[in-house]
């Protein structure tokens, strides 16, 4: 179990009762540790981000008064950190991979250009499926010769990590 991580996570809960709440500081402090717990990329991160007040004329016009948009974004908010605290729980912190996946790019690097290189790194970085991963990866690298191909993967194969 990762104690410090959880221990943040709920001071985030808590905070979000505190009086006044500001939503945005709050969204940034959440984006900052589970960016560091699992990364920049991460889908946590990533629904944090997307925490918004919904004030467009449906909505308001639609509201039952029951709860108000601040309070909906607070609950989503403490929905995906109960989550994210679950998850620690269950199964412990995520596996930290080379962030750069250095010498994997190492072997492509004469046949990539640097944008092509760092997308492919924070795909590595991502906590996407694999199987996602490699479709994304594939299709940044889709333009290369089958030359090109073969010397990127016999390069790969001799570099050590």
């Amino acid at each position: 179990m990762s104690t410090n991580e959880i221990i943040l996570l709920r001071d985030l809960i808590a905070r979000l009762d505190q009086k006044p709440f500001d939503l945005q500081s709050w969204k940034t402090n959440a984006m900052m540790i589970l960016g560091r717990i699992f990364g920049e990329n991460s889908q946590k991160v990533e629904m944090i981000r997307s925490i918004q007040p919904d004030f467009s004329s449906w909505s308001l016009r639609d509201a039952t008064g029951k709860i108000s948009q601040i309070d909906a974004c607070r609950k989503m908010g403490r929905e995906v950190l109960e989550a994210v605290i679950a998850e620690l729980e269950a199964f412990g912190p995520p596996v930290k991979r080379d962030p750069s996946g250095s010498h994997n790019l190492l072997g492509l690097e004469d046949f990539i250009t640097g944008k092509q290189a760092r997308e492919i790194a924070q795909i590595i970085t991502s906590d996407q499926p694999d199987d996602d991963k490699v479709s994304k990866i594939s299709e940044l690298i889709k333009d290369l010769d089958q030359v090109d191909l073969l010397a990127a993967i016999a390069r790969m194969l001799i570099y050590k990590s």
